[in-house]
């Protein structure tokens, strides 16, 4: 091959693979200018921090969902929102929507699990709609198993995976009970914040008789302010209309 002719190739394989990166960097800037309000309102939303309308919840929705090459946290963000508009059609008593929702969310948070097998908060949120899914024990129990080895004593996880964790208790195997014990005795250690317990007494009632028995029984193990503060707010909880519990 003539050097002339062997370096004209050259270039213009150069080029090609520039035209590529600059190809690949600005579908990365359109995805995280085009998502980036939307994954934004879904850490809100996870955390309780915001409410979306159901119009914003569907536009970030309908943003996300026609990302190019959605990387984990879009898909993430998604997770959540999906999540977010299944809260919505409960509250609106629409069955089918609240059902199809839930089954995006347990798609996103597959797609999210594949590409960050880290992410408790994700993992916590797919054990929970395979709950209500009424999937099989071990469609739940496994994301939930991931969550716990992913953030064993992350306090704003234990606060919400208390909640299924304790509906599961009473027929959970023998690791996922000390996952549960654990997440119990996190938020009963002493001399912490008071709405510790609180949460915890309103985990316990929802999950039922059998759940409470396992958190005494846990609490009185120890110091006896968390045994005693859990029983206050076990009973104001108790004292409340059903509705006020939730």
């Amino acid at each position: 091959m003539q050097p002339r002719r062997r370096d004209l190739y050259v270039t213009a394989g150069l080029i090609f693979v520039g035209l590529g990166i600059a190809g690949g960097g600005g579908v990365l800037l359109y995805r995280t200018l085009r998502a980036a309000d939307a994954v934004a309102a879904s850490y809100g939303v996870r955390n309780g921090g915001i409410e979306l309308t159901r119009n914003e919840l569907d536009s970030a929705i309908l943003r996300l969902a026609a990302l190019p090459l959605p990387g984990a946290d879009e898909e993430g963000a998604l997770t959540f929102l999906d999540y977010a508009a299944a809260d919505g059609a409960a509250r609106r008593h629409d069955e089918a929507q609240w059902r199809r929702q839930l089954l995006a969310t347990r798609e996103a948070a597959r797609r999210t699990l594949l590409l960050s097998p880290s992410r408790a908060d994700v993992s916590l949120a797919l054990a929970e709609v395979e709950y209500l899914l009424h999937a099989p024990r071990q469609a739940v129990e496994a994301p939930l198993e991931l969550s716990f080895a992913s953030a064993p004593r992350e306090l704003w996880i234990v606060k919400r995976r208390i909640g299924l964790g304790l509906r599961l208790a009473p027929d959970a195997s023998p690791r996922l009970e000390k996952h549960i014990e654990s997440d119990i005795r996190i938020l009963g250690e002493p001399f912490r914040s008071l709405d510790n317990y609180w949460v915890l007494a309103r985990a316990a009632l929802r999950a039922g008789p059998a759940a409470i028995a396992l958190v005494r029984q846990i609490l009185a193990r120890g110091h006896p302010w968390p045994f005693q503060f859990f029983n206050q707010d076990l009973d104001r909880l108790s004292a409340r209309k059903p509705a006020a519990a939730h």
